[in-house]
């Protein structure tokens, strides 16, 4: 049957959905060369690799307490907070002195953490029967900021400069901050759980349940993977192609993502999601050790199509899990934690955003072999954890 919704819920969805898109182009548009904006203030990998990680780390923090305060205060006052935030920081990393600048303008653009007040605020908005058909609508936001920033990222910057890149991040995220005020009503109280407040489960009881962990880990060992493969794409991608052309390359692993990612779902939806993701996990190991050593391997290949089929076997296995892991926690969780659980989930898989942008930078001062290590340690856990998950 379809969703029905009425004009004041398909405003709130789609405002959210634009304002979600927004911030998560933040991240996205600049994955495909941040490392290269880096090299502009500083020499050090390990201080690049801070930078590039910091986005995660106070989004990792924040969700969770912006999700609480807005349980208390309201979900678009946070929201509005939350997307201001994010303007501000986009635009002191568009002009930062010194790395140090960057790594501090990061950490700010970081702390408009507002994905876990959108969703609730979806929640709230929405009767529960519609309620998955309007996150569906969330999801896609986000998919299609995905496909854009990371194709048009490159091009942008080889037009305008890296920089270019943060003011229009800062500037969507004001005009989303405008829309949002104005196109916005707060959903009423009573639509809000608040009355049940005593009874709303703790991040503490979340983690006591086997599977919610072991899934959360497996989110942050999947960003991990992204944060650190992203961290040398553009290294690897600049011997042999300028900037502009980057498409070239990312086009074939973006059309690979939308292709693996709708099979996925469909597989996950027929009872496939353990399998599937043990499988996704094998697939970004093979990817790791085809980005540092397929050159080992005797491939009669250019060392573009080698890294050409490097980044469509880790757009193959990153987008198998993005769906796959949050329809397994809502299995292995109450319905009454869903809401709490996916928060605890997406604090970790931004964690891991930090954590393998940081963890490239200094393992790079190592050697790549101690990456690729990194890699396929991350990669064999989550073959691990995942083969370890009960599903119904």
């Amino acid at each position: 049957m379809r969703a029905k919704f009425s004009s004041d819920q398909k405003r709130t969805i789609a405002t959210l959905s634009v304002a979600i898109a927004i911030r998560m182009l933040g991240i996205f548009l600049v994955l495909p060369i941040f490392t290269l904006y880096g090299e502009q203030f500083t020499s050090s990998k390990p201080l690049i690799g801070l930078a590039f990680g910091a986005y995660g780390l106070t989004n990792a923090l924040l969700q969770i307490p912006f999700g609480w305060l807005s349980d208390r205060f309201g979900r678009k006052p946070l929201l509005l907070i939350g997307l201001i935030l994010h303007s501000v920081g986009s635009i002191l990393a568009a002009v930062p002195p010194n790395v140090f600048a960057l790594i501090a303008a990061r950490l700010i653009q970081g702390t408009g953490a507002v994905s876990s007040v959108a969703f609730a605020m979806v929640a709230d908005s929405v009767d529960e029967k519609n309620r998955a058909t309007a996150m569906a609508f969330l999801g896609i936001s986000i998919g299609l900021s995905f496909v854009g920033g990371i194709l048009a990222g490159p091009m942008i910057a080889s037009l305008s400069g890296y920089a270019s890149l943060f003011w229009l991040s800062g500037l969507l995220s004001l005009l989303a901050s405008i829309y949002v005020a104005v196109a916005i009503k707060e959903p009423p109280r009573e639509r809000r759980t608040a009355d049940v407040s005593a009874d709303r489960p703790s991040v503490a009881s979340v983690f006591k349940i086997a599977g919610i962990i072991k899934l959360g880990v497996c989110g942050f060992l999947t960003s991990f993977s992204m944060s650190s493969f992203f961290f040398y794409f553009p290294l690897l991608a600049r011997r042999h192609l300028p900037l502009q052309s980057y498409y070239l390359l990312l086009g074939p692993m973006v059309l690979a993502a939308a292709v693996v990612m709708f099979g996925a779902s469909r597989a996950a939806d027929r009872g496939w999601a353990k399998s599937m993701g043990v499988m996704a996990f094998v697939v970004l190991a093979i990817s790791g050790w085809l980005l540092f050593r397929g050159a080992d391997l005797g491939l009669q290949a250019h060392p573009l199509v080698v890294l050409t089929i490097a980044g469509v076997f880790f757009f193959a296995g990153y987008t198998s899990l993005e769906p796959i892991l949050p329809s397994l926690i809502t299995n292995a969780s109450p319905k009454t934690m869903y809401g709490t659980a996916l928060g605890a989930y997406s604090s970790l898989q931004f964690l891991g955003s930090f954590a393998g942008g940081a963890a490239a930078g200094f393992l790079s001062t190592l050697g790549t072999e101690f990456v690729l290590a990194a890699l396929l340690v991350a990669a064999a856990s989550g073959v691990i954890l995942m083969a370890q998950v009960k599903t119904a």
